[in-house]
């Protein structure tokens, strides 16, 4: 936990206090500096190494690909470019970032001629930090000790992967560089960018505040990026300052040590282990009541074939709610690329000595929390949480026992500077998405060595309902927004992947910490709903589940067709639940979730002090559109909404439709334009918990 906010430090700057360093001018001496050890494939142990590999070289794939002839509307400051890039990586979960020319004496001595650094690029040079060693005795230990190397490569690569075909599509040429495929040397590049300094006579570099625990990657660019200076040799030192050691000015504290310095890696960064577990979710379901819906029930698969008109199928079916702004963009080919890892046959032979369902629990939460996974949670799969039917009609068997849903968190540095449905929004959830593919198809695969059936579970391909899963595996409650868990330490603001198995496992139990008494009382996400899509009234029945029920028709043409912004995310930006996580708010936290007395207040003083209004000093993104064309312009809206106030809509006033599973058209059904008219009759007409009558 933080002791001081961040609130006011600039994205571009990162978790660590690099701009108090001492630096030198002119250019370091790169002369003797080693290169990083080469890793290797499959060495026959049963570690987590082996799984990484299939990602690491899918990412080499992308080294490099089309540039867009045209470039974008950005600034030809090459600071303000820099500060952007950065900024960018920080928000990819990079740990350091910096910027220099390149140097000829940065090429390996066997390199091509061809790949010779060109005269005048400049490379942007990503970091990502190891975590504390895992202990071979802790619960996943034996999966996760020695794997250092391989899971900050694969974390690098991807946040490489990322970055170069972001600058290729803002008309630059981009390369991209790992530890398993590079013309360069890339510690001297760390020691070029001014990350690190040089080890005599080792050779070796080391990095402040990181030591020699790091993994680089590096992208190669002709756009013009200021360089950073040079670290002076005292910086080392320096670093360990008693203002760096408390996190002064919001930098990342010296004593909170690496992640996990002070917690197994099987409970994961936050403490849900306190939160108090009952039998059921604290929302009622009724499972009799349940129907297993297909595929074509999702309010963006209706889209995409046409049910929502001409406007929202055209937008749809080209992602244009995301790939109109670059960032989001970029983030889709490295998340499409990764389709085809996410199944695949399980090892003939299974391994012995996995028949212990909480040990093998406490071991795959240990390896999702330690490649990057904010929560797990596991439970058994109810009938109803598959897909009954794939979009072209063809049934959907269920075939595993057992769901682990993963939680990624979609940062709330960049949740801060936005508006919730301004030109970033659809990139947060991408980006989340994107990790949560990443880290659960590395485990997928690995329960698979093990001689288990697994398959991961995107949001570009999967068979089963997040919801009901996330809910039932204990990561949350189910929230006045409708169809979403809220989390106690993360609010709304995540998005999931799911990995289902036959692995035997011990199922989590749901949670209860207030949650449905708190948004009885607070009606700020309704509130701030930009298309009143969110209900101000009471909890309706709908298809088996009590649920303040949003209308998704409403969400979704808002979302798809938003001309001043990039999908939309505003009922988790100004959610109270929407945290930092400083040590000043949590005794709200607490007391939201053990004072029922209090929640009224706290949803009030929630306002008072501002939360959900736009901090400038977290805006770091461009705001850039696509015309017909498909080149980048200059965006001509903008949201930028603050907190509105408006006064709540009277419930039997508020307009909202709800489309049970019967009124969804067979899968295999051409283009069915909803019937809202009957869709609202039926929001009126439905049944509320407790027997009450319909408005």
């Amino acid at each position: 936990m933080r002791l001081f906010s961040h609130r006011k430090r600039p994205v571009h700057l990162g978790p660590y206090p690099l701009e108090r360093l001492p630096r030198l001018p002119g250019t370091p001496d790169l002369s003797g500096i080693t290169p990083p050890l080469p890793l290797s494939p499959d060495d026959g142990r049963p570690i987590l190494e082996d799984a990484t590999w299939a990602y690491l070289k899918l990412a080499d794939e992308m080294r490099a690909g089309e540039v867009a002839s045209q470039p974008g509307p950005i600034p030809a400051d090459p600071v303000a470019r820099a500060q952007h890039l950065k900024a960018a990586c920080y928000y990819l979960d990079a740990c350091m970032v910096g910027v220099c020319r390149v140097p000829a004496s940065a090429g390996l001595p066997d390199a091509p001629p061809d790949a010779a650094p060109r005269d005048g690029e400049r490379a942007l040079v990503i970091l990502f930090a190891y975590t504390r060693e895992p202990d071979p005795a802790e619960p996943g230990g034996q999966w996760l000790a020695g794997t250092q190397r391989h899971r900050a490569a694969v974390r690098v690569a991807e946040i490489g992967a990322v970055m170069g075909h972001y600058l290729r599509l803002l008309g630059f040429g981009a390369r991209l560089h790992t530890v398993t495929e590079t013309e360069l040397n890339l510690h001297a590049l760390v020691v070029a960018a001014g990350l690190g300094v040089a080890s005599t006579p080792s050779g070796d570099v080391e990095v402040p505040f990181l030591g020699t625990g790091f993994g680089v990657a590096v992208v190669n660019t002709n756009m013009d990026l200021a360089a950073d200076a040079p670290l002076a040799p005292g910086a080392i030192s320096s670093a360990r300052s008693f203002k760096n050691w408390l996190g002064w000015g919001g930098s990342r504290p010296g004593y909170l040590g690496p992640d996990f310095n002070k917690r197994p890696f099987h409970l994961g960064p936050y403490p849900m282990e306190k939160l108090r577990r009952v039998p059921r979710p604290t929302t009622a379901i009724d499972v009799s009541n349940i129907p297993r819906i297909p595929k074509r029930h999702d309010m963006f698969n209706r889209a995409e074939i046409g049910d929502l008109g001409e406007r929202a199928q055209s937008q749809a079916l080209h992602e244009t709610m995301i790939t109109k702004s670059p960032f989001g963009h970029a983030l889709l080919p490295v998340l499409g690329s990764r389709v085809p890892l996410q199944q695949g046959q399980a090892a003939a032979e299974v391994m012995p000595g996995y028949d212990d369902p909480r040990r093998n629990s406490a071991a795959i939460k240990a390896a999702l929390h330690y490649l990057g996974a904010d929560m797990v949670g596991i439970c058994e799969i109810p009938d109803y949480a598959w897909y009954s039917h794939e979009l072209d009609g063809t049934e959907i068997v269920p075939y595993h026992k057992y769901a682990i849903s993963i939680l990624i968190d979609q940062g709330y540095e960049t949740m801060e500077g936005a508006s919730g449905d301004d030109w970033i929004s659809g990139a947060q959830s991408m980006r989340a998405y994107l990790r949560a593919q990443l880290v659960g198809g590395i485990v997928a695969e690995h329960i698979r060595r093990l001689g288990h059936s697994a398959r991961t579970h995107s949001v570009v391909d999967q068979d089963v309902l997040h919801i009901p899963l996330i809910l039932q595996s204990g990561l949350g409650e189910l929230s006045r927004i409708g169809e979403l868990v809220l989390n106690p330490y993360v609010g709304p603001r995540f998005k999931s992947g799911v990995i289902t198995t036959n692995l035997p496992l011990l199922p989590d139990q749901p949670i209860d910490f207030g949650l449905q008494d708190f948004c009885s009382q607070c009606q700020k996400c309704a509130r701030e709903c930009p298309c009143s899509a969110i209900p101000f009234g009471d909890k309706i029945l709908f298809n088996g589940y009590e649920i303040w029920k949003p209308d998704v028709e409403k969400c979704a043409r808002y979302r798809i067709t938003n001309t001043a912004g990039s999908m939309c995310g505003r009922c988790m930006k100004t959610c109270p639940f929407n945290l930092e996580g400083v040590l000043a708010e949590r005794p709200f936290l607490w007391a939201a979730m053990h004072l029922p007395f209090a929640r009224k207040w706290i949803a009030r003083l929630d306002d008072l002090v501002g939360n959900g209004r736009i901090n400038p000093a977290k805006k770091w993104w461009w705001d850039i559109d696509t015309d017909a064309d498909g080149n980048l312009v200059p965006a001509r809206r903008v949201n930028e909404r603050e907190l509105e106030f408006r006064p709540p809509l009277s419930p039997d006033k508020q307009k909202l439709a709800c489309f049970p599973a019967d009124m969804v058209p067979s899968p295999d059904a051409g283009p069915t334009p909803l019937d809202r008219k009957e869709g609202m009759r039926r929001y009126r007409q439905a049944a509320r918990p407790g027997g009450a009558e319909p408005d």
